[in-house]
């Protein structure tokens, strides 16, 4: 009954929060409804922490003196102020941090960045959000756009007036977008709208198959937005390293192709590789499958999008498929699911296929069951299991999920199981497949 309860009022207010947010950088007046604290929610979610701030629409420069209200903060909230990014490649970035009290605050910038707000519970998980208003002295505004509520017409008249504009955001309860103004001037968006609908139903999806169904209170899905921001700290050779890149509370673009995210979303599967990162229960992503799992959610949404499945490619031309790979690969002697081959990119690929086949035999379900099995487990941030431990967790519940005995099929893919792993799943008797996983590949 109490858990019931608790998903009732959960449900409530994540409703009501939607009606009680208002951004205005204009007259620089707000009203913010808290966000869980990052980390509260990443031991409730088992998942990368998200951003827990909420953007002003104003930039700041170092040196600058602002001055905020508060009015009827509640004693049981922080309210922050944050200028400058979290750390973005590198690390080479810092971020000023002030907390703020009832009534009149001063902030001076110790550094040019955007002014965001961190407006969360003290303690303890935030089932009930509470709201603050606040008013800003200071800051110059920069083009905001809220889902929803800007208007067309004033977007285009905010990017016309504001020319020195450092950056552009554009926000949704789902999505924060952080762009650079000069880039966006350059690349506007064509039907900002369509794009965020894109975006959302990507999202949606990666968090359906991650089984945030809503079920019970650790199956809720966040309030914690996505944000997506170009990363003006890495070098042109760093930058050489990666397409985008997940990192904790943001995903990293590059000024050169952040268009696809609001461009070519629908068919990017870089993009959902990435946001599939922010899925990744630590408790069973070991290190040679750390660019493997994450494709589950990159093969989920390129199904529910209506393409071709990419184990079907050749990454080289006139070579082998990865289903074919993916033969030639369990068929050898010497392979080692849990040894990462470096000099094989394709590997990546190779491994997803066995989770595809699981798939294949199981449904999609198994995997929304394995996220939510250890969604009930303890959240356990322990640097000192071992990559051996979490594979043999993840092949122990995924024989409970299946209610069959899976180990023949894992030793076929190299992924052995230790004695004390073998002999719980052997107490289970459990039956073997009818269908052998392993003999699909297709």
């Amino acid at each position: 009954m109490k858990s019931s309860i608790f998903l009732f009022l959960l449900v409530l207010f994540v409703c009501q929060t939607t009606r009680a947010q208002a951004f205005n950088n204009y007259t620089k007046e707000y009203e913010l409804v808290s966000q869980t604290e990052a980390n509260i929610e990443v031991a409730r979610t088992h998942r990368r922490i998200l951003c827990d701030y909420q953007p002003s629409g104003l930039y700041v420069r170092r040196g600058e003196r602002v001055s905020l209200t508060v009015t009827d903060l509640d004693e049981d909230y922080k309210l922050s102020t944050m200028i400058g990014f979290k750390p973005m490649w590198g690390n080479r970035n810092k971020t000023q941090e002030v907390e703020m009290r009832d009534g009149e605050n001063t902030v001076t910038a110790t550094q040019d960045g955007i002014l965001s707000f961190i407006f969360v519970k003290r303690e303890g998980y935030d089932d009930e959000p509470s709201s603050v208003e606040l008013s800003v002295k200071g800051g110059k505004a920069f083009p905001l756009y809220i889902i929803g509520d800007t208007e067309e017409a004033d977007w285009e008249s905010d990017l016309a007036k504001m020319t020195d504009a450092p950056f552009v955001q554009l926000l949704s309860d789902t999505a924060l977008l952080t762009i650079t103004y000069g880039d966006y001037i350059k690349h506007p968006i064509p039907d900002i709208d369509e794009s965020f609908e894109t975006i959302h139903k990507m999202i949606d999806l990666e968090e359906e198959l991650a089984g945030f169904d809503e079920s019970s209170p650790e199956n809720m899905r966040t309030r914690n937005r996505l944000n997506f921001a170009i990363d003006l700290y890495s070098t042109p050779e760093e930058a050489t390293k990666y397409y985008l890149y997940a990192s904790n509370y943001f995903i990293g673009m590059k000024r050169d192709n952040f268009t696809d995210l609001t461009e070519k979303l629908d068919t990017e599967w870089g993009i959902w590789h990435e946001v599939g990162h922010t899925h990744q229960q630590q408790s069973w992503t070991w290190g040679s499958i750390i660019e493997v799992n994450t494709n589950i959610f990159s093969l989920y949404v390129q199904e529910k999008f209506g393409l071709p499945s990419k184990l079907n490619d050749r990454q080289v031309a006139n070579g082998p498929t990865t289903f074919e790979k993916a033969r030639v690969y369990i068929a050898d002697p010497q392979k080692n699911y849990m040894v990462k081959n470096t000099a094989d990119y394709n590997e990546f690929f190779t491994k997803l296929v066995m989770f595809h086949q699981l798939k294949s035999v199981y449904g999609w379900d198994a995997f929304k069951k394995l996220h939510q099995y250890f969604r009930k487990q303890p959240f356990v941030n322990n640097r000192k299991e071992t990559d051996a431990d979490k594979a043999n967790k993840f092949v122990y519940t995924m024989c409970i999920i299946t209610k069959n005995n899976l180990v023949p099929f894992f030793n076929k893919w190299g992924l052995a199981t230790n004695a004390a792993t073998a002999q719980q799943i052997n107490s289970l008797k459990l039956p073997l497949p009818q269908v052998d996983p392993a003999s699909i590949f297709k």
